[in-house]
């Protein structure tokens, strides 16, 4: 199953390696560029990052709720006949169809296309880029969860972090108000089920 995984032993959801991402404090720190070959530790700086709980996982990602800060829910996520459906306030928002191919598109954000160019995974298969707004950021494994990071010609910036908790009950992410900013939240909710999925999403 992981075989075309590359993150499964790279600090995502790994059966194989539960223990594989913590739930280490995390503050985003976009003053010193990454090599996506060898990242350096992140720093302790201040700022401004906001939690969101992917819960319960019974046993997985495909049937939760997403919630926010003050336990407020952002999205509900239902899978059944081979499609998963994320429903804000009760309305269709994104829906992803698990064929050999799987496919994604959300109602705004993304047009529908295949899941493996919305998350587009390197020559190398050591990360995935996908593009919002015409910019491009990079999920990048770490053994301390799964970084979202700005790609391109300037130095990256740090936006977010996917984690698993200890005990496997539930997913986090946490997310930088810049981020908000720049439109990557909805984006990172989809990238989230994909990512956990445990699926070939190519």
């Amino acid at each position: 199953m992981f075989v075309n995984n590359p993150y499964a032993q790279a600090g995502w959801h790994n059966p194989q390696n539960p223990h594989s991402i913590n739930n280490a404090p995390w503050r985003p720190n976009p003053w010193h560029p990454p090599t996506f070959g060898a990242l350096p530790p992140p720093e302790d700086r201040p700022a401004s990052v906001l939690s969101f709980e992917f819960a319960p996982l019974n046993p997985d990602i495909f049937n939760c709720i997403v919630t926010g800060p003050n336990h407020t829910k952002f999205f509900d996520i239902t899978t059944a006949s081979g499609r998963t459906h994320i429903r804000k306030a009760s309305e269709d928002f994104a829906r992803i169809d698990w064929s050999q191919h799987p496919t994604v598109e959300a109602r705004g954000v993304l047009a529908r296309q295949r899941a493996g160019d919305f998350l587009k995974l390197t020559s190398e298969q050591s990360y995935r880029t996908m593009t919002i707004s015409g910019r491009t950021y990079a999920w990048i494994p770490r053994e301390t969860g799964i970084y979202l990071y700005s790609a391109g010609p300037n130095p990256p910036a740090q936006f977010a972090r996917l984690t698993l908790s200890h005990d496997n009950t539930k997913v986090v992410l946490e997310i930088t108000s810049e981020a908000f900013g720049v439109g990557l939240f909805e984006p990172c909710i989809i990238s989230a089920v994909l990512l956990f999925s445990a699926r070939n999403i190519d």
